[in-house]
C-alpha cells in the first residue's frame, strides 16, 4: 500500500498537477492524535512507530502529541519518549510542556455559556464526564454501569474505569468549577437523541462541539480545536504552516488536518475524515503513523 494524494488537494495547496511526495515541502513539525492514531489496537505505542518518531526528532524535527484525553490520561510509553516536548491536550484546550508539566497556552469554556445547556447537563441519560486540572472526573454511578451508556466493549470500560475520577454528584462538580472547564464529554446510548444534541450544540454561541468515538459529543470553549492550539504552538517553534505535517482518524482531528500543510488521515480513519486529508496511510493496527514518517519525513 502506498500513500496518495489526490491531485485536487495538491493544487490546493499550490503544488503542481503531478507532483509526487518527493516534492513535498520539508516537515518541520509532526502533530499526531493518540487513540486511533498513534497508538495500536491494544492502545499502545508500538516500537515501530516509537522508533519512527526518534528517526524524525533525530532530524530536528518538533513532534507534538495532540489528543482529546487530558494530561493526566497520556500514556507513560508516550509521554517519555525522548525528544516529545509538548502534547496539546483536552482537544487543544491545553498546551503542556512536558519537560517542566507547564501549561503554556489555555482555552477553557466559559462558565457563563453553560446556562445555555443547562437542560442537556441535567439529562440523567447522558453520561457526562468533566475535565479540569488535568484530570477527568464522571459520577460513580454511572461508572458503575457504563453498558447503559454505550460503553461497552472490555477496552473502553478498561480505558474510562482507569482515566476517570469517581464521584457522587458530578453536576454539582461541574457548576462549583464551571470556570475551569477544558472539556465536558456527553456519552449517549441513545444515538438519536446524540444526533440531536449535536445540532442544538452548533447552534449556541461560545461553544465548540466536536466528536471522537460513535457515541459522545465533546464540549469545548469559543475556540478550542487541536487546529487552534497546533497554530498556537507551531508560531512559538516559528514553523510555518505549510511545514506541519498532521495525522488523525476521528472528526475532532478534522480542523487540525485541514490547518496543517501536509494532512494524513489513517487507513483505519472515518470516510469524512479521509475526505479532509491530503494523503491517506495504512492502518493504525499497521502502524500508519511510522509509515507516513517513512514516506514523507526519512525519505
Amino acid at each position: 500500500m502506498s500513500i496518495y494524494i489526490d491531485d485536487w488537494k495538491r493544487q490546493r495547496q499550490g503544488w503542481a498537477k503531478g507532483r509526487d511526495e518527493a516534492s513535498l515541502p520539508e516537515i518541520r513539525l509532526i502533530a499526531l492524535d493518540m487513540d486511533g492514531t498513534l497508538l495500536d489496537e491494544k492502545g499502545v505505542l508500538a516500537q515501530e512507530s516509537k522508533d519512527a518518531l526518534l528517526a524524525a526528532m533525530e532530524r530536528g524535527v518538533h513532534v507534538v502529541i495532540a489528543t482529546g484525553r487530558v494530561f493526566g490520561a497520556l500514556p507513560q510509553d508516550v509521554v517519555c519518549v525522548p525528544g516529545i516536548e509538548y502534547a496539546i491536550t483536552s482537544n487543544g484546550a491545553n498546551i503542556i510542556r512536558l519537560k517542566d508539566r507547564e501549561t503554556i497556552y489555555s482555552d477553557l469554556i466559559d462558565g457563563d455559556r453553560l446556562d445555555g445547556i443547562m437542560d442537556i447537563l441535567e439529562d440523567e441519560a447522558i453520561m457526562k464526564e468533566v475535565f479540569f486540572d488535568h484530570q477527568v472526573f464522571a459520577q460513580k454511578s454511572c461508572l458503575d454501569h457504563l453498558e447503559d451508556y454505550g460503553i461497552c466493549s472490555e477496552k473502553s470500560k478498561r480505558y474510562t474505569l482507569t482515566t476517570r475520577k469517581p464521584v457522587p454528584d458530578v453536576m454539582k462538580l461541574i457548576r462549583e468549577n464551571q470556570n475551569k472547564l477544558e472539556n465536558i464529554n456527553l456519552i449517549f446510548k441513545d444515538l438519536n437523541r446524540r444526533s440531536q444534541v449535536w445540532e442544538y450544540l452548533k447552534t449556541v454561541d461560545g461553544l465548540t462541539v466536536c466528536s471522537s468515538m460513535p457515541y459522545n459529543l465533546e464540549i469545548g470553549g469559543v475556540n478550542t480545536s487541536k487546529a487552534a492550539a497546533l497554530d498556537e504552538l507551531a508560531s512559538i517553534l516559528n514553523v510555518p504552516r505549510e511545514q506541519i505535517m498532521a495525522c488523525g482518524d476521528s472528526s475532532n482531528d478534522a480542523a487540525m488536518l485541514r490547518h496543517a500543510g501536509i494532512s494524513v488521515a489513517m487507513g483505519n480513519a472515518e470516510e469524512s475524515v479521509k475526505s479532509e486529508a491530503m494523503m491517506v496511510t495504512k492502518s493504525n493496527a499497521e502502524h500508519g503513523v511510522a509509515y507516513a514518517i517513512q514516506q514523507l519525513v526519512l525519505r
